[in-house]
């Protein structure tokens, strides 16, 4: 790797990345990168393979889709894939479980993907009704938070103290969980990726 990239910056090397196809800024990213997101990752899903995967899969996505990005601020965006991809793992896992709980053991060649596709949008459903429960500044404090504003921000857009978004977050969590109540283990696991 030649060594001037160690001077750029993470935003200088995806450009490079995304104008000139440049491999060895992908492979400066990659060297900076790998262990923090290893790290947060296995914090999330305790599981070396497994971590190993999403991590793999995060910078092969990152590198096969370097054109369609407009990112300003690297480390944020790499750390929001994979935080995504943890979701996702989670939501496989999830549904995976429930198939095993109800149907037993299926062989591979028996599932069917539209089932998962059905669960994935009756979740999602519900989550987006359970959100409509939600009082408005409570609502808005609890996407804003799911969008990965630190609660300092948070108080500091909407004009109330730091506790206050603590406890709109808190409430906004009760109600949902409330609303979510046959899908609760999936979505405490998720929300709490978020915590």
């Amino acid at each position: 790797m030649s060594e001037h990239y160690v001077t750029y910056s993470d935003e200088d090397l995806l450009a490079l990345m995304q104008q000139h196809d440049d491999e060895l800024a992908f492979g400066e990213l990659y060297g900076r990168y790998f262990r923090p997101l290893f790290n947060y990752t296995y914090a999330k899903v305790n599981d070396e393979f497994t971590t190993q995967e999403i991590v793999q899969e995060l910078f092969v996505s990152l590198w096969q889709q370097r054109h369609r990005y407009a990112v300003q601020v690297c480390r944020p965006y790499l750390f929001s894939m994979a935080k995504n991809l943890v979701i996702n793992y989670f939501r496989k896992e999830f549904t995976r479980q429930r198939h095993h709980s109800q149907w037993g053991t299926l062989r591979p060649e028996t599932t069917d993907p539209s089932d998962q596709q059905a669960l994935t949008g009756d979740l999602q459903h519900r989550y987006e009704e359970g959100l409509k429960l939600l009082p408005e500044k409570c609502r808005e404090v609890f996407v804003l938070s799911r969008q990965g504003l630190p609660h300092r921000e948070i108080a500091g857009t909407l004009g109330i103290s730091e506790k206050t978004v603590e406890q709109h977050i808190t409430k906004a969590l009760r109600i949902l969980r409330g609303h979510l109540k046959e899908h609760l283990l999936y979505f405490l696991t998720v929300l709490q990726l978020f915590l």
